[in-house]
């Protein structure tokens, strides 16, 4: 009897372990689910805030647009984005296509520095010649694996498999910077409900990415429907928020 005890207790100890322990997916096209992904504008409220200057809050609204459209006779993930802030030294315009799987094709941004513009083949990213004043124009980032598109992460966290105890390995690249491609780990930290309109709450997953042991990034994943409905970042003491609008407020040019 004590034999069948001990058995019992260790086959216990053996399962509590197992679901502690966290699954890691090394996220490629078969991971992604873009059904999940619902064309139409999104609107996120970002703020930042200098705890130097805490009485200061800077704010912009970010919106950003989700179409699968016919380009050159193929049907494209086309993600367009306009950040609007009180100074128009602060606004971008841009424009991301990519097969139906989240494979970068061809990349814009035009801000008061000028605009970049990027294509992306299997090997590499080159400047694109779409922009003549392209202060990229002489870019190549080589891409040894299949790399995804940093400025486009809360629309694909929309897409991948979020479930409890789970880490996401994704290889992860801002287009035009001269740190090349890395795979960054996405950890699903648990979930909580997160309160919205009308007194109600909403279950939503956490996903965390820590960037070093001070500097972090928490996304709130909704369960049923997906949405990021919420960002945390803090970076260097810099705290920065991005917070999903229920309403649309008002349009952007």
């Amino acid at each position: 009897m004590k034999k069948l005890v001990t058995l019992v207790v260790l086959c216990g100890i053996m399962a509590a372990s197992a679901m502690a322990q966290s699954d890691t997916v090394r996220v490629t096209s078969k991971h992604i689910n873009t059904r999940h992904l619902k064309p139409g504008t999104r609107q996120y409220l970002v703020t930042i805030q200098d705890p130097k200057n805490p009485k200061v809050l800077t704010q912009s609204l970010w919106n950003r647009d989700v179409q699968f459209e016919h380009v050159k006779g193929k049907e494209r993930l086309v993600i367009r984005q306009h950040w609007i802030g009180a100074d128009t030294l602060s606004n971008r315009t841009i424009e991301s296509v990519m097969e139906k799987d989240f494979t970068p094709i061809f990349h814009t941004s035009t801000s008061a520095r000028g605009t970049a513009a990027f294509n992306f083949v299997p090997d590499k990213i080159t400047a694109a010649d779409t922009a003549k004043t392209n202060p990229w124009r002489k870019f190549v980032m080589p891409t040894p694996e299949p790399t995804y598109n940093w400025e486009l992460d809360m629309e694909f966290f929309e897409s991948l498999p979020l479930k409890a105890n789970t880490v996401f390995l994704i290889n992860f690249y801002h287009p035009g910077s001269k740190t090349g491609p890395q795979t960054y780990a996405y950890k699903v930290t648990g979930s909580e409900r997160l309160p919205a309109i009308n007194n109600q709450t909403i279950d939503c997953w956490l996903l965390r990415i820590d960037y070093s042991p001070e500097n972090y990034g928490i996304f709130w994943v909704t369960k049923k429907t997906h949405e990021v409905l919420k960002m945390e970042e803090q970076f260097n003491g810099i705290i920065r928020y991005k917070v999903k609008l229920g309403t649309l407020a008002g349009k952007y040019i």
